[in-house]
Parts: C-alpha cells; structure tokens; sequence
C-alpha cells in the first residue's frame, strides 16, 4: 500500500510554466529523493484552464507526512511554493490498495 498526495493549483499572474518546471526539476533532484519511503512525483498541466496537478506517492502516510512537516524548511519547496496562487490550491491525501 502506498500513500498519494493530490495536489492541484494555479500559477501566480505573472509566473511562468517554465519558471514551475525549473523548480521542479531542482525539487526532484533534492531533498526529497533522499526521504524516506518517497517514490514519485508527477506533474500534468489541464491546458484548457492552466490548472497544474502534482501527484506525489510515498510508500507510507506516516513517511509522507515526515516529509510534509518538513516541506517550509527546505528552499527549493520554498521557492516552489511562491509560485502558486494560494486562493487555487488544493490538497488531498489517498491511501493506494494495489
């Protein structure tokens, strides 16, 4: 079993798709492959309306949730973060059963 993290939003007026995708890049690189129990990130971008979606699996919620209580700590997840209109984002939190 495995731990999903949904995550959808929208850029700030002004931000860039390649300014999020640049980040992402160092995010995917960072911090976070060294987390326990991280397996994946996947980014997708709904092109008729500009909502992004960020699908993030650990391998369990306990391991998701030491990495969440990290999140404001760690600069490129900061940096991240000010990219999105936060009036647009949304988050939910599923359990895989397979």
């Amino acid at each position: 079993m495995s731990c999903i993290e949904i995550a959808t939003f929208h850029l700030k007026d002004g931000v860039t798709d390649d300014a999020l995708l640049a980040i992402e890049q160092r995010v995917r690189k960072g911090q976070i492959s060294r987390e326990a129990g991280y397996t994946s990130r996947e980014l997708a971008k709904d092109a008729s309306n500009g909502e992004w979606m960020l699908v993030m699996r650990f391998e369990t919620r306990v391991e998701l949730d030491a990495w969440m209580a990290k999140v404001k700590t760690v600069p490129e997840m900061r940096e991240l973060g000010a990219l999105f209109d936060p009036r647009s984002m949304t988050t939910r939190f599923y359990e895989s059963t397979g």
